[in-house]
């Protein structure tokens, strides 16, 4: 098992160091000129070199990512358009000339929000998508599992931004049922916490337990009918210590793997539903970041959205080697 996350953190650190060659190579040595996008076209020349310079566009390709790479890990000092230094700790993803501060700055002032809702949705999902995908697969063929098959299917081909408008509108604005979303310190207020990330929970974790619950039945029934549970239930066992015993972890794999995935892309920010209700998350602030050419934050929750993914994916595999040995020989 050693063996396995030794080279499990390897292959991660591997992906990792790609993805940041990507992401500079795509942003940085790009043919336009990431100095003047940074800086915004109301710099005069001379702030846009300043800006060059303290960006390091003026040193080789190779000095650049160096530089990048070494701040990520030490910290850099920057100067601002107007020549003053300030101090990027580490890990520094570079200076928005938009927003004034570094970008890792602005990821932590947004990211209270993002992990508020991603935590909250991925309950959802875990509740709701394995609870349905369980009843589902234990009364296969009845009436009950045809009801909650039709209504995952429905789940999983409705778009977040209509069914996040559509209850905003029927919940908050028409019946009064809900408070309007928003997103309150759990420190100030624990209450007006959970209420105002209430609907952007239940919109985010129904969409997304949907897909869950589909593939959670499928592979639940798919072990139930394997050679080891029915040995089990022939030797006396219970179907319901035979399912927990046996059928669950048979089944918990490709499980673990997407929830992953999901973990991964919520944590590095839930781009639509933090636009369609307003919240100031790591997702808002990416789309405002494109919105208005701010290169640097861009490139900052790009490596942010990367990094989740591919650290809850490793994760993921980490458990899934635990659960079936048969995976740390692959």
């Amino acid at each position: 098992m050693l063996r396995y996350v030794f080279r499990r953190a390897l292959q991660t650190a591997a992906v990792l160091l790609a993805i940041t060659a990507a992401t500079f190579g795509l942003f940085y040595a790009a043919p336009s000129d990431p100095a003047l996008i940074a800086c915004g076209p109301k710099c005069d020349t001379g702030q846009v070199e300043a800006v060059r310079h303290s960006m390091g566009l003026d040193q080789p390709i190779v000095q650049q990512y160096a530089d990048y790479l070494r701040g990520l890990v030490a910290g850099r000092t920057i100067k601002d358009v107007d020549g003053t230094p300030i101090d990027c700790g580490a890990p520094c993803l570079g200076y928005s000339y938009t927003l004034h501060q570094p970008v890792s700055a602005a990821i932590a002032d947004h990211l209270p929000v993002t992990l508020s809702l991603a935590t909250g949705a991925l309950a959802v999902i875990l509740v709701l998508g394995i609870g349905t995908g369980l009843v589902s697969a234990l009364r296969r063929g009845s009436r009950t599992d045809r009801l909650l098959s039709g209504f995952t299917l429905i789940g999983a081909s409705v778009q977040i931004y209509f069914l996040g408008y559509a209850l905003q509108y029927l919940l908050v604005y028409s019946t009064d049922l809900l408070p309007l979303p928003g997103y309150v310190p759990l420190a100030d207020d624990a209450g007006g916490w959970a209420a105002g990330l209430l609907l952007p929970w239940l919109v985010l974790g129904f969409v997304n337990a949907a897909i869950f619950a589909r593939l959670s039945r499928a592979q639940l029934l798919e072990v139930m009918h394997e050679g080891y549970v029915r040995t089990a239930r022939g030797k006396g066992l219970s179907a319901r210590r035979a399912h927990l015993k046996y059928t669950a972890r048979g089944a918990a794999p490709p499980l673990v793997q997407l929830l992953g995935l999901e973990a991964g892309a919520l944590f590095g920010g839930a781009f639509i539903t933090e636009t369609v209700f307003g919240l100031g998350g790591v997702g808002k602030l990416a789309v405002d970041a494109v919105v208005g050419n701010d290169l640097p934050t861009v490139v900052g929750t790009v490596l942010l959205a990367a990094l989740c993914v591919v650290v809850f994916v490793a994760v993921a595999d980490l458990v899934v080697a635990w659960l079936d040995p048969r995976v740390r020989l692959a």
